[in-house]
């Protein structure tokens, strides 16, 4: 594979509504081109894709019905696990609005009191040979959507004979982490039967994630070694148990880059208890116990993206705080949008400012939308809201990668598409290209690179102790995951600990010597230290602080030396800190390093009480 060629990445989300897709593939083809256009990865996050059957029409009356029997499943299911987890005492748990779900109920006619114009013109512009067998020769499924339906009248009907709540979790579980491996089974859902068919032959099924009405897909094109695939699904539902809310999360290596992909859909609603549901169900999802443990997945892998109904609204008090009722703010939010000002409404979301404030996402690189807001649109129309919520842009794309390979992907275009109108969202996508990698070899404890550290401190920690202090320690780990020598007991190497304190200062002799598997400069260059900072606890489990990674990139030197580093900590996406110290890289042919200038040596001389320099 040609290293100079970049890997074209594109990550496409949409939140269906719960409503039949069009399947006219020419309205498809700007979200994701036919025949895959040319991209070598295409992920496909979808939020609200359930319907009854391929045969359900686009005619809103059913679709109306459909909402209603999901309402009142939803509705039953949230007021007995409400009442069962207030008796065991669970907090902070909010419950989602119904509203939200039955966007058909006052969609009957295309244009309604209420809804309003947003701008006058609309561009419509038209728009390895084991998976090719096994493509050719699988029998495909096509049951699930009738039996989730009858799952979900199983669990309302033992929630109403008030089960237990070990066993109410337990069902719950079951129906949310639905991870189905089988390649033939993707396409029990018709529109992913749709998108499968839109891309062509030349695209594979490198694996899927589901929970409940969440999905996520991810193709890559036949010309395309893949490898290493995991997943996982997170809820962050009702008690983090109901997986009507939640992140799923998909890690792959695609031609010695590794690539981790988080379709997400966070909790609903404008008011601040909602954002901090948000900001907190960001948290859980980026902690999930996924691939190395204590790491979260943007210190993990070579590059992120984090996409989906994220939920986070437009709130004009950021630049202009005064009290507004919701009609008033509705109308203020509908000026800008007449007026496309995007930038303006981009300086009032919620979602800027929590990552912008390291609230949330923190490191993490947030596009602009100059576009529409993509929520809450009036159905099969191009150009209105319906201004029961405030005209937000619910639906995005954030990416980040390790630091020293945030030069090799390079966002392309961000774009929303209006002429996709069946849902109250408006699909979007992010077009990327990513460097290309050659793979790193493997070296030998024998020949191993010598990594000192020294004047290793902490500085704004966190303190987790009643006292608000802590009992910090750091351990080592490396991306890729192997690129570290573990100890004999295969522990990752650690430093010892200092006690009741958020500022530490580890002596030299506390921070252990570390051994990088590669004996060559170029190898060495692409390894990351992952700092894991820890809190010790002599009664209990140790509880982890954050996170900090480190590209050894600048540290190989043609002489040895020590090199500062100070870099920020983030604990599951929130400021935690920093950590500094020196760096020193050594090489298998560098084994002998000259020692430090320390300033002019004395060379002591035979029969001589002086000395000479």
């Amino acid at each position: 594979m040609d290293t100079g060629t970049p890997l074209k990445i594109l990550i496409a989300s949409w939140n269906v509504g719960n409503t039949m897709p069009p399947k006219d593939s020419k309205l498809l083809n700007d979200w994701i081109p036919e025949g895959g256009g040319g991209f070598d990865v295409i992920a496909v996050g979808l939020q609200e894709s359930t319907y009854k059957s391929e045969k359900v029409s686009e005619n809103l009356v059913r679709a109306e019905n459909a909402d209603e029997e999901e309402e009142e499943i939803e509705a039953d299911l949230l007021s007995t696990l409400s009442s069962v987890l207030d008796a065991t005492e669970v907090d902070d748990v909010e419950e989602e609005d119904e509203e939200e779900e039955n966007e058909s109920k006052t969609e009957s006619v295309l244009k309604r009191p209420g809804s309003q114009r947003s701008f006058a013109d609309i561009n419509n512009s038209p728009s390895n040979d084991s998976i090719r067998s096994a493509r050719a020769g699988e029998q495909l499924s096509s049951s699930t959507s009738e039996s989730a339906a009858k799952s979900s009248d199983v669990i309302v009907k033992r929630s109403r004979t008030k089960k237990s709540m070990r066993k109410m979790t337990r069902m719950v579980r079951q129906l949310s982490n639905n991870l189905r491996d089988s390649k033939g089974d993707a396409l029990d859902y018709p529109f992913s039967k749709q998108i499968y068919l839109h891309l062509g032959d030349s695209y594979v099924l490198a694996g899927k994630v589901e929970l409940m009405e969440m999905r996520l897909y991810v193709f890559v094109h036949e010309r395309n070694n893949v490898c290493d695939v995991e997943k996982l699904a997170v809820p962050t539902g009702l008690g983090s148990v109901i997986g009507n809310k939640g992140g799923l999360l998909f890690k792959c290596v695609v031609e010695n880059t590794s690539l981790c992909f988080a379709s997400c859909h966070l909790a609903a609603h404008q008011d601040q208890k909602f954002l901090d549901k948000r900001n907190s169900d960001c948290s859980t999802i980026l902690g999930a116990q996924f691939c190395q443990k204590n790491v979260s997945i943007d210190h993990q892998f070579d590059h992120c993206f984090w996409f989906g109904d994220l939920n986070y609204r437009v709130d004009l008090s950021y630049t202009a705080p005064r009290q507004r009722n919701h009609e008033k703010h509705c109308a203020e939010v509908m000026t800008l949008v007449r007026a496309k000002k995007w930038v303006a409404l981009n300086q009032n979301d919620q979602l800027k400012h929590q990552v912008n404030g390291k609230k949330a996402m923190s490191g993490w690189e947030l596009p602009p939308a100059l576009f529409p807001p993509t929520f809450k649109r009036v159905r099969h129309t191009l150009d209105e809201y319906l201004l029961e919520r405030v005209p937000s842009y619910c639906d995005r794309v954030l990416y980040k990668s390790l630091p020293g390979l945030r030069a090799n992907l390079k966002l392309q275009r961000f774009s929303c598409f209006e002429v996709i109108a069946t849902s109250d969202h408006k699909p979007i996508a992010a077009a990327f290209h990513v460097s290309r990698s050659s793979p790193i070899t493997s070296g030998s404890v024998e020949k191993s690179t010598l990594v000192e550290i020294i004047d290793l401190a902490g500085k704004d920690l966190l303190g987790l102790d009643l006292a608000g202090l802590s009992d910090p320690y750091v351990k080592f780990y490396s991306a890729p995951s192997n690129a570290v020598q573990t100890e004999a007991s295969g522990s990752h190497p650690s430093t010892s600990t200092i006690s009741n304190t958020c500022s530490p200062k580890w002596r030299d002799d506390q921070v252990p010597k570390l051994h990088v598997l590669c004996d060559n400069e170029r190898d060495l260059k692409r390894v990351h230290l992952t700092l894991v900072v820890m809190d010790y606890d002599a009664t209990s489990k140790d509880d982890l602080m954050g996170v900090a990674s480190v590209s050894l990139e600048k540290f190989c030197q043609i002489r040895p030396r020590y090199i500062p580093f100070e870099v920020p900590v983030t604990l599951h996406g929130k400021a935690a800190g920093f950590l500094s110290g020196k760096i020193r890289v050594t090489l298998p042919d560098q084994a002998f390093p000259p020692a430090e200038d320390t300033g002019p040596q004395l060379i002591r001389v035979a029969g001589c009480h002086c000395a000479v320099s």
